[in-house]
Order: C-alpha cells, then sequence, then structure tokens
C-alpha cells in the first residue's frame, strides 16, 4: 500500500510541478492609460430654403438665401454642393457662401470646400448664380433636396455630432 501511496503522491507532484511551470511565464510590465481627446467641434445649423420657382430653357437668374450656423468648438468644416443631375439642367449652377469673414465659391465642377470656423453664431448668406440650359433634362419637379452641406472633417471624421434644428427627413447631411 506504501507503493500506492508514493505513486499517487509522485503523480500529485508531478501536476503540481507542470501548474508551476505553465506559469513561469511573468509579465514584466502592465500598461494603462486614459487617452482625453479635445471635444469634436459641435454644431447646429437652421437651414435657408432656396426657390427658383418656374424655370423655362436658356433662363438665368440669381437668388439670395440667408442660413445660420452655431459652432460650438473650433475645428475644420467641409462645405460640399451636391450637384448630382444639376449639370442635367443648368448650364450654369455658381454658389457663393459668405461665412465668417470668409467667402466660398463652389459650382458643378468645384463641388467642395474646407474652411476652418472658430466658436460663434455665424449668419451664412448664399447666392445662386444659374442658367438654364437649352434643353434641360431631369425632373420637372424638386422639391427640399439638399443642396450644400457642412460637416466637420479631421481625424475622427465619424464621431463628431451635428444636430438641425429643422425636424425635416429631407434636410439630413450625408455621413
Amino acid at each position: 500500500m506504501k507503493t500506492w501511496l508514493v505513486i499517487a503522491l509522485a503523480f500529485i507532484a508531478g501536476l503540481s510541478g507542470m501548474a508551476v511551470a505553465a506559469n513561469m511565464n511573468g509579465v514584466l510590465a502592465y500598461l494603462s492609460y486614459h487617452l482625453i481627446l479635445p471635444p469634436p467641434p459641435t454644431y447646429t445649423t437652421v437651414a435657408a430654403y432656396i426657390n427658383l420657382g418656374n424655370l423655362t430653357p436658356g433662363m438665368s437668374g440669381t437668388t439670395k438665401a440667408t442660413a445660420y450656423l452655431y459652432v460650438n468648438s473650433s475645428g475644420y468644416f467641409k462645405v460640399e454642393l451636391h450637384h448630382e443631375g444639376l449639370d442635367d439642367v443648368f448650364s450654369n449652377f455658381t454658389v457663393v457662401i459668405a461665412i465668417g469673414n470668409q467667402t466660398i465659391t463652389l459650382n458643378l465642377h468645384r463641388d467642395e470646400y474646407t474652411v476652418y470656423l472658430g466658436p460663434g453664431n455665424y449668419t451664412v448668406s448664399i447666392t445662386v448664380y444659374y442658367t438654364v440650359k437649352p434643353n434641360p433634362k431631369g425632373p420637372p419637379n424638386v422639391v427640399n433636396r439638399p443642396l450644400i452641406t457642412i460637416k466637420p472633417v479631421g481625424e475622427h471624421e465619424g464621431n463628431y455630432t451635428a444636430s438641425n434644428s429643422q425636424d425635416n427627413d429631407d434636410q439630413g447631411s450625408e455621413d
């Protein structure tokens, strides 16, 4: 019976030795940190509604509108003209945007511009210059289609928040 006990003790000692050997990989260091980033730019917009009225082939015109932008923290913002389909209707479609002390000109060929804005309340003046093509093609009626959007740009572009004080699904911005 002593032999059986010696074998059992040897077996238990062997398992203990393997457990100790398995834990011999020691950790030399642990790393912990909490990254604090500046808050992303937040902003609120009050959109302008631009209605060109009834258009006829060859017609030219100018119209003005005002939008409002409230920026809570500094950052770079991309202003974009959504001109999809406009080049089928207009031979010229130029938008001049005055925001703060900056003037941005967008058209069918240059449809975006990045601008730096500090915190503040901005009155945004929008002037549209247009000429309808002699033979326009496209939908005969367009109602509240997003024309100009603004969104923050930077390292954490997907994390920025924006709110639109107008609860209209047609006014959403593209992400």
